[in-house]
Order: C-alpha cells, then structure tokens, then sequence
C-alpha cells in the first residue's frame, strides 16, 4: 500500500465470525483456518502494522480460537479487551454480572419452548442463538424475547449478531469504542482498516470511516461500507495480496 510505502503505519482490524470464518453450524465449529492464522501472523510481523480481532464472543473464547499472541483482541462487542497484554474491562463490567444473570435465567426459560435455540453466557454479555430453531417459529421466539428484554432496556444494549442476539450492558462500550481503544494503544496516527459481516460491526465501520480509515463489509448482508468482499474466503485472497503488498514476498498458499 502507497501509504505503508511512504512511512505511514497501519492497524488491521477484523471480525471473526463470518469475516474471517464462515458461519457454521455450531460457533464451537468456527475454526481459524491455518492459511488465514499464518497471514495474520505475518501481518502482525510486519515493522508499523498492527493486527486486531474484534469479536461478540468472549475474550478467552478469542484468544484461544485465534492463538496468535502479538494480536490486538476486544471480546465481549468490545466490552472486554486485551490490549497486548494489557486487559482493559469496562468499570461497571462486573456489576453488571448480576443484572445478566437475572436475564439469562429468564432467556433460558424462554428458550425451552424453541428446540435449536440456546443462550451462551460471554461472562460480561450473554447471546440468544437462533440458528437450529425452526424458521416457522423464529418470529414467535423474537417476539417473546423482545418482550423479555423490553423490562431492561435502560440497563443492556441488543444488537443482531451472526444468527444471534447479543445482550450486552448499555455502558458505552461496544466494537466502535474498541476500535478507538485499540488505536490509541497502537498509534493514533495509524492507516485504520476494518472488515465485519454483521449487524453489530455497524459501530466499527463507521469508526474507522469518521477517522480516515478503510471499511470493508463482508457478504451481501454486511452494513454499509466502503468496500465490499465476498465472505471469507475473499477476505483471505485480499489479505494475501496485502502482505505481497506490503513487501513479504513468502509465499502464502491459496489452494
């Protein structure tokens, strides 16, 4: 890239689920494919180039699925961070483990009137999955959900994930605010670049956008963006042209 060239360090932010994996049948089935764990890595290699993932699942649910040590990670849709080492949580975080507790009792109870639904606890948010309900009751499921949540909209923040409902605390906080964090531990000045496929990637693109950055929107249902790819496998051919780009000319296998 033209600005790497001429001095300008870059920080590359990425989704996880359904931008750099694809959505599978279960989120436990969401593998990192070796080709795109091995560019990360040389990307984050790279001298003046930073590599962050930026996800709705928990943070120790990241960093194990990713396993790349020198990365940038936000879990929790940006409640929870790992700034290289530096864990930077939200203040209210665990106050408001309470309050999630209550929810997800009630959404557990709800779920079992819907086979293939199911809540996962994300320790400082929880998520509604939808995936393996049956489509005929999908609008059912989101009626009563909506009614149950409705009770505690002033306290948590609903945002649609991939096939999911993530309830996260209303503080602030979401992958918008944890691309900010994450610029400034990295450089502010940095060339920003982010990719999402959902819904809740909404904040961080416009982020990266109000601050001079790239946005890219991945699969046909990605929130508006500046550029668009495929899915995940497109976003993996765009990642190794990048560090051909950028000047590493190891070669990365596509097949």
């Amino acid at each position: 890239m033209t600005a790497y060239r001429t001095g300008s360090v870059l920080l590359l932010l990425f989704d996880y689920d359904g931008t750099l994996t694809p959505i599978v049948a279960s989120p436990a089935l969401a593998l990192l494919d070796e080709r795109t764990r091995q560019v990360l890595h040389d990307l984050a290699s790279r001298p003046g180039v930073g590599v962050g993932i930026v996800s709705g699942r928990s943070l120790v649910d990241l960093r194990h699925l990713v396993a790349l040590p020198d990365l940038y990670y936000a879990g929790t849709t940006g409640q929870d961070l790992d700034l290289r080492g530096m864990r930077v949580t939200h203040l209210h975080a665990e106050a408001a483990r309470r309050l999630l507790a209550t929810i997800k009792e009630a959404l557990v109870a709800l779920v079992r009137d819907y086979p293939g639904a199911w809540v996962e606890d994300r320790r400082f948010g929880l998520t509604l999955h939808y995936r393996h309900a049956a489509p005929g009751q999908l609008e059912e499921l989101w009626k009563r959900a909506r009614q149950l949540l409705a009770e505690h909209e002033a306290t948590v923040r609903v945002v649609n994930g991939p096939m999911a409902w993530e309830v996260n605390p209303a503080c602030g906080w979401h992958k918008g605010s944890a691309v900010k964090a994450i610029a400034e531990a990295f450089d502010r000045e940095a060339l920003l670049l982010y990719a999402g496929d959902s819904a809740n990637d909404t904040e961080a693109l416009e982020a990266v956008v109000a601050l001079d950055g790239i946005s890219i929107g991945v699969g046909s249902t990605a929130p508006p963006a500046q550029y668009r790819v495929e899915g995940p496998g497109e976003m993996l051919d765009f990642l190794i042209s990048l560090l051909a780009a950028l000047g590493d000319h190891k070669a990365v296998a596509t097949a």
